[in-house]
């Protein structure tokens, strides 16, 4: 049987800590990735920015890269068992 589907029923899955953990991590990611924007014209103190600011791409980045990591959490098992044979 298949690692990820080793647990017995969903809710069992939703709420091992790891993914609680990955989901936090994820919504954190998406928050950032919707207020770069906002962040990056309060930096700047202006109306408008460019799509190529340093700072608005910074922070896309790092909220993208929150969300593969909120996603590698949520699918790898940190367990015990992880390598069981």
């Amino acid at each position: 049987m298949s690692l990820l589907m080793s647990f017995v029923n969903p809710l069992e899955f939703i709420l091992r800590y790891t993914v609680i953990i990955g989901s936090i991590v994820c919504v954190f990611g998406v928050a950032l990735c919707l207020l770069s924007k906002r962040i990056t014209m309060a930096v700047r103190n202006t109306d408008q920015i460019n799509r190529s600011d340093r700072i608005y791409s910074t922070l896309m980045m790092i909220g993208l890269a929150l969300i593969l990591v909120g996603m590698i959490i949520i699918v790898l098992p940190i367990e015990g068992t992880f390598y069981k044979i």
